[in-house]
């Protein structure tokens, strides 16, 4: 991608930094190559503590450490000036600071303390150099990334709010359901150019812990006066949310690349940033764009009654598309909105006060422009839950399961699928099965009177209920009435064990109870509550 030559949304995109390639080493001998294996032969990590705290580098060389120099006390400024015998070099700026490069490597390292050149040049010192230079570009491309994904995702806001807004309704759209673990999601980006993908090393999750802190102390948390806005504000809110993480990655730049304590030796130990990132300038902006769309549509789904409902089905080992797994085989739900893990089956569904449907918009996801695979919607919402239950916790995210993936780099192309980026509340139904409905075929009958209604136990022993009935935006005592009723039609076989009764409201507000159920189905009566003298 060319780079414009005019600022965009206020910082300078720079064209050196848009795309990262392996840099070229013209010296004689593979010991110059960017690998990790020459990392380690050279033994560089150790080659850094001496020049950084005073002793002998692998290559004989003597460095009085950080400590005998009056300026400057950065690491990064320090390497790149002593190893170059430079007057100025640092890697402080973003979008890109330009001096932060590297001379031809026959130059690197070729002075001694004194100032006076020496035989050869360093060839630890063209790696830990040529890492720290990747490092500074990568978090450059983050930062411009984000700018562009920023402009493209504010280009989606009407059209969001039309397609996935009730009609004739504007709800509202809560900022923590829009920025949910977002600086995890973008942590992430941090670790990306790790050498290998995996096992996922120190230097990878430094970045991503530094970056991901970052962004997290940048956002503005909910307050009473804030806590949402109209979906209308939506273009605003990403627009604030992308200022606030480039402002929080300068910070992380500066935290990593300019500090006068470990952080970078920590950041590029093992050769983590030699070799250069798989990733454009692009993906990053196309991440963003997709990520915050996303989000934007599940916290409007957050004001409905959409919610996901698990079921175990005792399916051990069976991952998504496993042909002839039980969840495979389930058919209780609609199978275009299945998601198989966890030993079960989600399902995705929306209560639209008379029976299951669609989420609002639901059928547009797939379409252009969102182009979104509505199971996304319910990994991503899994992950949440498992990450911290029915009201997700971003405090709680870790940043480390992103990047315990090996198929992260599915994740950048698809960020719909990270934990945060969809929060629908789910039912934890264990193995009651009987409250899925595949109401997409049953959407050929006449559902004027509805088919289907949400589920009337959460949690093996149903006291995750009231807790689910809150998050998805159901009426408690609706729902007590109608799970009631459907306890009375169809017997409490499905009732969770050992509990007495259920409660659908907070401090067991609008509960139920088994031994009633029984006693009105012998009596051959309804849910009215009168008549079965049930509800509280």
């Amino acid at each position: 991608m060319k780079a414009p030559a005019a600022p965009i949304l206020g910082f300078i995109v720079v064209t050196s930094a848009s795309v990262l390639v392996p840099r070229a080493v013209n010296c004689n001998g593979r010991s110059f190559d960017l690998t990790v294996d020459n990392w380690n032969k050279l033994k560089v990590d150790e080659s850094i503590r001496a020049f950084w705290q005073g002793g002998t580098d692998a290559e004989g060389v003597e460095w009085p450490g950080a400590e005998s120099y009056r300026q400057p006390k950065e690491f990064t400024t320090l390497l790149g000036r002593k190893l170059q015998n430079k007057g100025a070099w640092t890697c402080s700026g973003l979008p890109f600071d330009a001096s932060c490069d590297a001379e031809p490597c026959t130059e690197i390292g070729r002075y001694n303390k004194a100032g006076k050149m020496v035989s050869e040049p360093s060839r630890w010192g063209v790696l830990a150099l040529n890492s720290v230079i990747n490092l500074h570009r990568w978090i450059s491309i983050v930062y411009n990334g984000i700018g562009i994904g920023q402009e493209a995702a504010s280009e989606y806001a009407s059209q969001i709010a039309l397609d996935f807004v009730k009609p004739k309704e504007e709800p509202k759209l809560w900022f923590k359901d829009l920025f949910a673990a977002a600086a995890a999601a973008f942590g992430i980006l941090g670790a990306l150019p790790a050498a290998s993908w995996q096992p996922w090393v120190s230097g990878a999750n430094a970045v991503a812990g530094l970056i991901g802190t970052e962004v997290g102390l940048h956002l503005k948390g909910p307050t009473e006066e804030r806590n949402f806005q109209t979906a209308s504000t939506y273009a605003l809110a990403i627009e604030q949310f992308s200022k606030q993480a480039r402002e929080s990655l300068e910070v992380a730049n500066n935290l990593i690349l300019n500090s006068a304590d470990d952080a970078t030796l920590n950041v590029i130990t093992g050769g983590q940033w030699i070799n250069a990132p798989g990733f454009k300038q692009t993906d990053i902006a196309e991440f963003y764009k997709r990520n915050m769309i996303a989000r934007g549509i599940n916290a409007i789904w957050r004001q409905y009654p959409v919610y996901v409902y698990y079921v175990w089905l005792d399916d051990a080992g069976a991952k998504p598309g496993d042909k002839g797994s039980k969840c495979d085989l389930d058919r209780s739900g609609p199978q275009a909105l299945k998601y198989c893990a966890d030993d079960g089956v989600y399902y995705l569904y929306m209560y639209n006060g008379r029976g299951i449907d669609w989420p609002w918009g639901g059928p547009k996801l797939a379409d252009k422009p969102y182009s979104i695979n509505p199971i996304w919607a319910i990994e991503s919402s899994a992950r949440s839950f498992k990450a911290s239950g029915i009201n997700y916790d971003p405090s709680k995210t870790d940043t480390s399961r992103f990047l315990g993936s090996a198929n992260i780099a599915d994740y950048i192309t698809s960020p719909e699928r990270l934990e945060g980026t969809w929060t629908l509340p789910i039912c934890d139904g264990s193995s009651r099965i009987g409250f899925n409905i595949d109401y997409l075929n049953q959407r050929k009958v006449d559902l004027k009177d509805g088919v289907g209604m949400p589920p009337c136990a959460c949690g093996i022993d149903g006291r995750d209920t009231a807790i689910f009935v809150k998050a998805a935006n159901l009426d408690p005592k609706k729902m007590a009435r109608m799970c009631f009723d459907a306890w009375v039609r169809g017997g409490t076989e499905s009732w969770p064990a050992g509990v007495e009764g259920i409660a659908y409201g907070e401090e067991g507000k609008n509960s139920i109870t088994k031994g009633a159920i029984n006693g009105c189905r012998r009596g051959g009566g309804g849910s009215d509550p009168t008549y079965c003298n049930e509800l509280n």
